[in-house]
């Protein structure tokens, strides 16, 4: 039997198909401008380590002895800008020679070809342990806030910087790809699983005991039909930690809760709540959130009957009194299901708005107003801008670059999310 535990209201997550992945190079065909911008060399040469991870031919090797960025020029599709990607994700291997590969930190930055006008930081990643001559991938995922100020220059051409994180360090990288955003429901998705890599991913930890990795989704009937979901073997009620899943520009004071499907893979208990928070980069853990009591509203309620194989649709309440200073901007955040020894699926986390109680009829930013009236939605922008307006099912009804001033947008009645707002037209 399926049970839900509400915050607002019980509702299906709809998503929508599996996003691609563009090959920017895979440097078979030569190097196709890529350079090392500064601080080392950048050549093609044969792959060194070639394997079932990856049998590519050619790859471009890095000397790097100051930090060097390496510069790789972007060709879109038509029609396509980096806001229509989530980021990048490309595969490195550490070669001999290499000292200190414990533990490194990588940054994703963007140069305009023509200007050499630079943004740094428009992802980061990292990674631990590493062994010499292994491909590794890795996935940088873009900050739309710095991403938004760079595309608002309007760069006729632009290349990817891609720097590891030590000053002196060789290593092959290849197969470079931009991740295509997938068409979701709700703009307020984090994490719905389906553009990660199966196997460990560095967005995802244990960090007490058990372990938790992209896997293919064995129930894929019912409320769930994604192709992908986090599996966890948890142990000693052991948090899931998701990095980056605070987006970028707000605090978790613009969020009332969280919603998620959870699918229990093995039978034998009868009650366990879970909580939410955060965990700090000194490791300590935050707790502002929690299941509710459907008919109290008070902390405590559990998931009770349930069926093994069955996905559950989950709300958990965020309480504002509990979101400290040191906690509300902590872009790590946690799920501790408390029941030790189970093995269980999440998918699909969506964070709520605190705005997000009833449809909303006008929205106001610095850039943008968003209002429903009779038959359509006005648009008013202080600046150009991509807007993109959803059906509640998850379609695209319309999606378009912008000049600032007024636009109307004619639509059916209903209740629409433009851009990461929700209007009602009537």
């Amino acid at each position: 039997m399926k049970k839900t535990l509400s915050l607002l209201c019980a509702a299906c997550i709809a998503v929508g198909m599996q996003a691609q992945t563009y090959m920017v190079n895979d440097f078979e065909s030569g190097l196709n401008g890529a350079n090392a911008a500064w601080g080392g060399t950048a050549e093609l040469i044969d792959n060194p380590c070639s394997s079932s991870d990856n049998s590519s031919t050619k790859v471009l090797k890095v000397v790097s002895t100051e930090f060097a960025n390496v510069a790789i020029p972007l060709n879109l599709p038509e029609g396509k800008t980096l806001a229509d990607y989530t980021g990048v994700r490309l595969q490195l291997a550490v070669l001999e020679g290499s000292e200190n590969i414990t533990w490194v930190g990588n940054e994703l930055g963007l140069v305009d070809n023509d200007t050499q006008e630079k943004t740094f930081q428009v992802a980061q990643n990292s990674w631990g342990d590493a062994t010499y001559n292994t491909w590794m991938s890795l996935d940088f995922n873009f900050d739309e806030t710095i991403l938004a100020t760079y595309l608002d220059g309007n760069h006729a051409s632009t290349s990817l910087l891609i720097k590891v994180g030590r000053q002196a360090f060789n290593y092959a990288i290849d197969n470079i790809r931009l991740i295509e955003k997938e068409q979701v429901a709700d703009p307020n998705t984090i994490f719905t699983f389906e553009t990660m890599d199966l196997g460990t991913t560095p967005r995802c930890g244990m960090p007490w005991s058990g372990s938790c990795e992209v896997a293919e989704n064995p129930y894929t009937t019912g409320i769930n039909t994604s192709s992908k979901a986090l599996k966890v073997n948890g142990g000693e009620c052991s948090p899931v930690t998701f990095t980056e899943a605070l987006p970028a520009g707000k605090t978790w004071n613009d969020y009332s809760g969280i919603k998620l499907q959870v699918c229990f893979l093995e039978s034998g208990f009868e009650w366990c709540p879970i909580e939410m928070g955060v965990r700090t980069d000194g490791g300590s853990h935050i707790k502002f959130g929690y299941t509710v009591d459907a008919s109290t509203g008070q902390e405590g309620a559990g998931i009770g009957d349930y069926t093994p194989g069955e996905w559950l649709d989950v709300e958990l309440k965020i309480d504002p009194a509990m979101i400290t200073d040191e906690a509300k901007s902590v872009r790590t955040m946690y799920l501790r299901l408390m029941k030790s020894d189970l093995s269980y699926l999440y998918d699909n986390l969506v964070l709520i708005p605190s705005s997000s109680t009833g449809a909303v009829s006008e929205v106001v930013t610095d850039d943008v107003k968003v209002y429903g009236a009779n038959g359509c939605i006005n648009v008013d922008l202080q600046k150009d801008m991509q807007v993109t307006v959803y059906s509640v099912d998850g379609r695209i009804v319309s999606s378009q670059m912008l000049s600032s001033g007024r636009h109307t947008v004619e639509v059916p009645k209903g209740i629409y999310i433009v851009n990461r707002t929700k209007v009602a037209v009537f």
